[in-house]
């Protein structure tokens, strides 16, 4: 049996998802991901202007080693800063911060 690569997804049948692309990142107007160090817990945004356009979103993370402790257990996602900040200009909508509900042990 093939082992999974941790860095995809798999439908129900087993195949593999194609993850996003740099090249597709960009071409939605997203520039940056957000990194996080699993060592130290340092996170930063970093640009993906240096990457190729074929290299998989889930790949940045094999690239990168953290600048405060060095190591190389690091995570990549969507930088959703980024991503509500251009939803935000483009549509108007802006996310709201709403507390938590507080369920009553009365009730």
């Amino acid at each position: 049996m093939r082992r999974r690569n941790p860095r995809r997804s798999y439908d129900e049948h087993g195949r593999e998802i194609a993850p996003p692309t740099v090249g597709s990142a960009r071409a939605e107007g997203e520039t940056t991901v957000s990194a996080r160090c699993y060592d130290c817990g340092h996170s930063a945004i970093v640009s993906t202007d240096h990457f190729p356009a074929d290299l998989p979103i889930p790949d940045i993370e094999l690239r990168l080693r953290c600048s405060a402790c060095q190591g190389k257990r690091i995570g990549v996602m969507k930088d959703m800063q980024a991503y509500y900040a251009r939803l935000t200009a483009e549509t108007g909508w802006k996310m709201e911060i709403k507390p938590w509900l507080k369920l009553d042990p009365e009730a």
